[in-house]
């Protein structure tokens, strides 16, 4: 194998990289190197690379999937499996249907009123939106990693793996303005389409989990730490989402019947069945450290959730709204 940087390259080396890393324990990022025949910074951009897939491709990346990044090792878990099929994008849909058009593509359905059926909702999705010159809806070039303008991603890779501290500005949920704070980044981690680094907080005096793209600027210092013996980076990863709390905060969140299907997926997905309601409603209890998160969560949906407690979260959601309205 090479160190390229070609999808032929690039795919062949994570046809080995990923279930190496998914085996009990992770793999040696220098094994994997030596294995391949390529540097560890290569086959680390190529797991970020596949994670930008959430930035620019309907499918994406499965929401229940993990990566966990040490100074040599790297992990691959999954909540439960890779059930869920990916959304086509228009030019996947387009060649479904050239090829259910085809007389051995079509044997394969029991049916012409089927293959027919079939053909007409292909051809339905195509036709909405507007055609690009390419000829394409909605097509969008696919950038080759995920927006990191500022290089606060490569800078806290290099750190946690260097086991040299940071000073970074960070902007946590909720907040008008960023804080400057001193880390210790220990592992860096990606899970629910972020990437986030679980650091040690010089402010905070204990382990804090930062997510990435809330770090407007980030500087290694000349340093170098120690990360304790007794530090699970697996304490942190919960349900395919990175998440530690001791003080958890239990907010129960009502969603109507028209988007119970997806909220019963999602969650069904992370081993949390939520609560059947004889109105086709769903019940669904989220343990969260930052209540602000629930509060954006539930205000996407609009009418169709609803916080039914605790009262403070609420009160949270209503100010928000009200906020809004002026």
């Amino acid at each position: 194998m090479t160190d390229g940087r070609t999808a032929e390259a690039r795919l062949e080396r994570l046809l080995h990289v990923l279930p190496a890393a998914a085996r009990s324990g992770g793999a040696s990022l220098s094994d994997l190197a030596r294995e391949l025949g390529a540097s560890e910074a290569r086959i680390l951009e190529d797991l970020e690379e596949v994670t930008a897939r959430v930035f620019y491709h309907p499918g994406g990346w499965p929401d229940d999937v993990s990566i966990l990044v040490e100074a040599d090792r790297v992990r691959v878990t999954r909540a439960t499996g890779m059930e869920r099929p990916v959304r086509l994008s228009p030019r996947e849909t387009l060649c479904l249907a050239l090829a259910l058009r085809g007389t051995v593509a079509a044997a394969h359905l029991p049916s012409d009123d089927r293959r027919a059926a079939l053909l007409r909702r292909a051809e339905e999705f195509l036709g909405q939106g507007t055609w690009s010159d390419e000829g394409a809806p909605g097509d969008m070039a696919a950038p080759e990693r995920a927006p990191d303008p500022a290089g606060v991603r490569e800078t806290l890779f290099t750190a946690a793996r260097d086991r040299r501290p940071c000073a970074i500005s960070y902007v946590k949920a909720g907040a008008t303005d960023a804080s400057v704070r001193v880390i210790h980044p220990y592992v860096s981690a990606y899970a629910g389409g972020f990437w986030y680094t679980i650091a040690w907080c010089a402010v905070e005096e204990s382990v804090r989990i930062f997510r990435m793209d809330r770090v407007l600027e980030a500087a290694e210092s000349d340093d170098t730490f120690t990360v304790p013996e007794d530090f699970d980076p697996a304490v942190y990863l919960d349900g395919g989402q990175v998440f530690h709390s001791e003080n958890e905060v239990d907010v129960s969140v009502r969603y109507s019947p028209r988007i119970a299907r997806w909220i019963r997926e999602r969650a069904e997905h992370h081993g949390r069945p939520p609560q059947e309601n004889a109105d086709g409603s769903l019940e669904r209890h989220h343990q969260v450290a930052d209540p602000h998160w629930v509060v954006s969560h539930v205000l996407q949906y609009g009418p169709d959730a609803e916080i039914l407690g605790p009262e403070s979260v609420r009160a949270m959601v209503r100010d928000v709204v009200q906020a809004l309205v002026g």
